[in-house]
């Protein structure tokens, strides 16, 4: 005698109760209400019948041991000793209550983590719901950590499991990102590195580019701080006055006019300091749009030869795991310590 208590009926989607009328389809013993299966007059498993997909019991979940830590991020079940996900690469020691994730008992994912060919829903039920369906029912959303990335498949000879547990933050950005990389040569923009630059690679600990780049853009940030300041506000102010441009009214198109006719009159040096303002701003935005277009090759390459040279320095799979821990990730300090900096900087000549 079968207990169908708890499965879904394949009409309604609602999961049967011990007081239900059930009845069962007589060619595969699917169970239905039966309301719900004189509603529909014939089994919704019928074209699978005689077929390997025909409706079958769900068999009894293999017995094992509960012991060990659920990941926090996808509730993949690891080992008492695992440092990170088997299955995501995400940190096993940090606090759990900082995650809101998925319940761990009876919800998505399963403990045993996510599907690797794909979508969860099967696409041969109707409307492309699994077997028993959702019918009036929300759909569980569903996050994968990877962002459908297999953990096993390598990244330049090296699993994609261990760059995630390198990355540790966003990684279902980056894997999916730098897999598109190795198979098809595409490359994505990055938007964070492009609005960040140097701060962006510090942030992702990529310390010997990220400070000679942060160097560059603080020095240009001051050398344009200090040429408008300085040199083209004291210029500029004469010229506007006698041009009758003030702060307090619209500028005309005939004021416009007199102010060109009047820098057109200087001297050609006083006009090449004018323009260094100018040029600045453009040779930043080259950078922005180098460091954005180039940002996650930088990133791959780094990850690899970190984690390479991990593998090399340490002979215990323990060691390694520590300190892909301690070396991965980001520096959100530093980062804010960079933002902060920059934000004083851009305010020094208005103070």
């Amino acid at each position: 005698m079968i207990d169908y208590t708890g499965l879904n009926c394949p009409v309604c989607g609602k999961p049967f109760t011990a007081k239900d009328d059930i009845v069962v389809c007589p060619d595969c013993g699917a169970p239905y209400h039966r309301d719900c299966y004189l509603q529909t007059g014939y089994c919704v498993f019928a074209d699978k019948h005689g077929t390997p997909d025909a409706w079958a019991p769900p068999k009894p979940a293999a017995a094992r041991t509960e012991d060990g830590k659920h990941c926090p991020r996808c509730g993949s079940l690891n080992s008492e000793s695992a440092l990170f996900c088997d299955h995501c690469g995400q940190s096993l020691t940090v606090n759990q209550q900082d995650f809101h994730g998925f319940p761990q008992n009876g919800g998505f994912p399963p403990t045993g983590g996510f599907p690797q060919n794909g979508s969860p829903f099967n696409s041969n039920q109707p409307g492309g719901f699994p077997q028993g369906g959702y019918p009036n029912q929300q759909i569980p959303f569903i996050f994968d950590p990877m962002g459908g990335v297999n953990p096993n498949e390598p990244i330049d000879d090296i699993p994609a499991g261990d760059v995630a547990k390198l990355v540790q933050n966003n990684t279902q950005y980056y894997l999916p990102a730098f897999m598109n990389m190795k198979k098809f040569g595409r490359n994505r923009f990055n938007f964070s590195a492009f609005l960040f630059s140097g701060g962006w690679l510090l942030y992702r600990k990529q310390y010997k580019l990220g400070a000679i780049l942060t160097f560059i853009m603080l020095a240009l940030n001051l050398a344009s701080s200090y040429i408008s300041t300085f040199l083209v506000m004291p210029f500029m102010e004469p010229l506007m006055q006698q041009a009758g441009i003030t702060g307090e009214t619209m500028s005309t198109a005939d004021q416009i006019g007199k102010l060109y006719d009047l820098l057109l009159q200087q001297p050609t040096e006083q006009l090449v300091w004018l323009s260094i303002p100018t040029i600045i701003l453009i040779i930043e935005f080259i950078i922005m749009l180098v460091v954005g277009f180039y940002g996650n090759k930088w990133y791959l390459k780094h990850c690899v030869t970190k984690i390479s040279r991990i593998r090399e320095e340490t002979q215990l799979p323990a060691d390694a795991a520590i300190r892909l821990q301690e070396q991965g990730g980001v520096n959100t300090a530093l980062a804010i310590c960079i933002l902060i900096c920059y934000t004083i900087i851009m305010y020094i000549p208005a103070i």
